[in-house]
């Protein structure tokens, strides 16, 4: 041992800086490709669902279609007649004042 070695200083440190690999490791490869696989497979099955729901309210609307062209095939023409259109009534709302203040009770 020497006696006049010098004090260890933060520049004698030794790090990991500069030695960073340019690619990732094959297994972290293969678990992120696994796990993008499992996404992609819970994507899809979500849109399945979601079209088979699309497909379940088009089959309605096509039943709602169905059923207003009965009724006006049985009305024939039996619509009653148009009202011509009275101007709108004024709100009840802030016509008279209220008699006492809102207040809250504890």
């Amino acid at each position: 041992m020497s006696v006049h070695a010098r004090p260890r200083g933060v520049s004698d440190l030794r790090t990991l800086t500069g030695r960073s690999d340019t690619g990732i490791p094959a297994h972290k490869a293969y678990l992120r490709i696994s796990f993008l696989e499992l996404e992609r497979a819970r994507k899809l099955q979500e849109m399945r669902t979601a079209r088979g729901r699309v497909d379940v309210i088009d089959a309605r609307f096509r039943e709602i279609d169905g059923e207003i062209a009965d009724i006006l095939a049985n009305l024939r023409g039996t619509a009653p007649r148009a009202r011509p259109v009275q101007g709108p009534r004024p709100a009840p709302v802030g016509l008279r004042r209220a008699e006492r203040k809102f207040r809250l009770s504890y």
